[in-house]
């Protein structure tokens, strides 16, 4: 009994041990896995630092002893692997006279890290010291008691970068003095606040500050730029990155507690740091308010005569002298319902209606290469899209070389002027017709009367009726004439006119003419010359009426002297012209280009006793321009007229 109670005993303890075994067993495996991990660690650790492209070493206590040095800086010191285990004054024996080692030794005392940025460092290579600049950190390190136990040592060699910064800075240096030296108004601001990191003596001087403007806000040195809108503007150029520029604005600056005004030429110039990003602004100014004052009291006088022409009825343009248009006065906006930049942004020939377009291109192209005047009729469009006539001039302006600078243009509105016209084209054409038939009538009574009556017998009392009714024919053939006249208007304006040309002598013709004129006209005084004889292919009543029409005129503006000068002569050997001169009043030279204008008549002291409906030059050029001839007048006022036409011979 004994015996197994014993044995179950013993069974029990096995029991035990086998667990306390197993137990062990799972506490070796588990020691195993972290040993495995912490030499995993620990070689990573290695790892990590031979294989870094770093300097790294570890000192072990105050004597700097090397523990671990990775291949960078075994390389720098020229030494291999059996440095490890000795000091580091023995590999690098030149940085106790340069106090690194002190350096080192405050890391372990403190247990503080210490930094290094292109700290320059002697270095003995091949027998030769070499400058060197190194970024570093000194790492003080623990044991597993929490020790300090040395320090770690982790640098890179920065030489290159660094030479590159020492030039960057002397190239600082070199541009803070040019900006010092400048007589430019120079100042660099930095942030959002506008803070003076560099003002010249230039810009302190008119800012009318001293020497004590760096480090400040600008708006704070100069508060009186404020109620200006600059920290607006300061704010959009570090906002978007766009340069900001001005000429000639003024500026108030506060200096001896007066607010003193100058004009200058600046720009407001983004800066960027060595990222790209914008941190601020460059001023660049220049002081010109003497040339402000003077460019101010021009934009004075400038805007009196913008307002002057903006006053005026008269649409009144300004172009370069390329003929582009740069200015139009208020009437021109008025009459178009168009702003001035809607003006300016369209061409000027979209305001001219299109079936007078052609010709005003083709005129305006010849003065622009000639420089002569334009004075031209042409439809312009209203604000309603009604197209009416204007009379529009144009001249060149020259500056002292005489080279063309500028066109003035004005148009002036004569729509009621050509209605008028028409209206007067209207009545007299109706007259013309209604008067034409009885008119016609007559003639034919008076030559039934010629052809019915005998030869008048003196001898038995008998009355000479027949050459009062030749008289009355002739009168009446002059009134159909008068009426043709009329009605030539109309044939011109629709270029239906139409020659019937015919040779005959124009001696006989002038002769014809004058004897007619002088029969029914006793008081004048007609005298002909004959300088040739010659026979013209032409319309012969046309003709006739452009003689007539000179006579006539010379006559009737001629109240104080009847004379009249009528020469036939030879203009050229291909040429014959006919001259009527008068010793009248004469016309001024202002008029002359006018005078062939329908519905036109010389203007004077005495202009209501001078009939007529205006149309007789207008119709003489139109009938001389047909024939492929000219006019030629020559006047001087006060003294008399010469009007000559010329015909070709052949």
């Amino acid at each position: 009994m004994e015996k197994d109670l014993r044995i179950q005993e013993l069974e029990k303890q096995l029991i035990e041990n086998q667990k306390t075994i197993s137990g062990l067993q799972d506490v070796s495996k588990d020691l195993e896995i972290e040993n495995a991990t912490l030499k995993n660690k620990v070689y990573s650790f290695k790892e990590l630092i031979y294989s870094s492209p770093s300097m790294i070493t570890l000192l072990r206590g105050k004597d700097l002893i090397i523990e671990i040095a990775n291949r960078p800086i075994l390389d720098f010191w020229q030494k291999d692997e059996n440095i490890i285990g000795k000091s580091l004054l023995e590999a690098h024996p030149d940085i106790k006279e340069q106090g690194l080692e002190q350096l080192l030794l405050e890391v372990m005392d403190s247990g503080e890290a210490r930094y290094g940025y292109e700290l320059p460092v002697y270095i003995t290579r091949k027998n030769q010291k070499e400058l060197s600049y190194f970024n570093f950190v000194y790492q003080p390190q623990k044991n597993i008691a929490g020790k300090l136990s040395g320090v770690a040592v982790m640098a890179q060699e920065v030489t290159p970068k660094a030479i590159f910064h020492k030039k960057i800075e002397e190239s600082e240096y070199k541009y803070r003095e040019l900006i010092h030296s400048s007589n430019s108004l120079i100042a660099i601001l930095k942030g959002e606040d506008m803070i003076v990191e560099i003002a010249n003596d230039a810009i302190k001087k008119v800012w009318g500050k001293g020497s004590d403007v760096e480090g400040k806000p600008l708006f704070e040195v100069l508060p009186e730029m404020v109620e200006q809108g600059m920290p607006a503007i300061f704010k959009n150029v570090l906002d978007s990155g766009k340069a900001y520029s001005a000429q000639e604005k003024l500026i108030n600056h506060l200096q001896d507690d007066e607010m003193r005004p100058g004009y200058f030429d600046f720009i407001y110039q983004p800066q960027k740091n060595i990222r790209g990003e914008i941190d601020g602004v460059a001023v660049i100014a220049n002081d010109v308010t003497n040339q402000g004052l003077l460019n101010q009291k021009i934009k004075e006088s400038e805007k009196e005569l913008r307002d002057l022409v903006n006053f005026m009825p008269l649409k009144v343009c300004m172009t370069n002298a390329k003929g582009v248009p740069v200015f139009y006065n208020n009437s021109w906006r008025n009459y178009t319902g168009k702003s001035i930049e809607e003006l300016l942004s369209k061409s000027w020939m979209s305001l001219i209606h299109p079936d007078n377009r052609e010709k005003v291109e083709m005129v305006a192209r010849k003065s622009l290469e000639t420089g002569s005047d334009i004075d031209l009729e042409f439809k312009i469009f209203d604000a309603n899209g009604q197209a009416k006539w204007h009379l529009n001039r144009a001249t060149a302006i020259r500056n002292e070389e005489g080279e063309i600078t500028s066109w003035i243009t004005s148009s002036t509105e004569i729509q009621k002027l050509k209605d008028e016209e028409n209206r007067k084209e209207g009545f007299l054409k109706l007259v013309s017709h209604e008067l034409k038939t009885p008119v016609t009538s007559i003639k034919g009574y008076v030559q039934l009367l010629l052809t019915m009556l005998p030869e008048a017998n003196q001898e038995n009392g008998e009355l000479p009726v027949k050459p009062y009714l030749n008289r009355i024919e002739t009168q009446v053939e002059r009134l159909i004439r008068l009426i043709s006249e009329m009605l030539d208007l109309s044939r011109i304006e629709h270029n239906e006119m139409e020659l019937k040309k015919e040779k005959f002598s124009l001696n006989h013709h002038v002769e014809e003419i004058i004897e007619d004129i002088s029969y029914s006209n006793k008081e004048v005084q007609i005298e002909l010359k004959h300088h040739c004889e010659c026979d013209v292919i032409a319309d012969k009543d046309r003709i006739g009426q452009v003689i007539i029409n000179f006579i006539t005129n010379a006559l009737k503006y001629s109240p104080e002297d009847n004379r009249v000068e009528v020469t036939v002569y030879n203009k050229t050997e291909n040429e014959v012209a006919v001259s009527v001169k008068d010793f009248g009043i004469g016309i001024e030279k202002k008029e002359i280009n006018k005078i062939f204008k329908r519905f036109y008549r010389v203007s004077g002291n005495r202009d209501e006793t001078y009939a007529g409906f205006g149309i007789g030059l207008y119709l003489s050029n139109e009938i001389v321009k047909r024939h492929n001839g000219k006019i030629v007048v020559n006047s001087e006022f006060g003294i008399g007229s010469e009007f000559i036409f010329v015909l070709p011979l052949n």
